[in-house]
């Protein structure tokens, strides 16, 4: 179980991966959002969903197993047009580590 196509670059190519290289794989699409509707019809159905870490301990009929794989989900961070003055100061040193990240590469 996965989000649709369309939903995520990179659960697209992740996709795109099993489908070929792993065709008796049958992938069920999800809705875009992971509601407990989604995890509930995991644990019924015993599927394996297609997760983040984050979800780890959502639904009690349903076991994590970190995968250790070549994706990598982009974050962001989303705050207000007009940040308070603390929010400001960490988004700007957010920005330098990205930059010296992005320069040591």
């Amino acid at each position: 179980m996965m989000v649709g196509r369309g939903d995520s670059g990179t659960n697209d190519f992740i996709r795109n991966d099993i489908e070929k290289n792993h065709p008796q794989i049958h992938i069920e699409d999800t809705s875009y959002f992971y509601d407990i509707s989604v995890f509930n019809r995991c644990a019924e159905t015993q599927n394996v969903l297609l997760s983040l870490e984050c979800w780890k301990d959502v639904h009690p009929e349903l076991v994590t197993l970190p995968v250790n794989w070549d994706y990598s989900i982009p974050f962001g961070l989303m705050y207000a047009l007009h940040p308070s003055d603390s929010v400001l100061k960490f988004v700007q040193t957010i920005e330098k580590m990205e930059l010296r990240i992005s320069s040591s590469n």
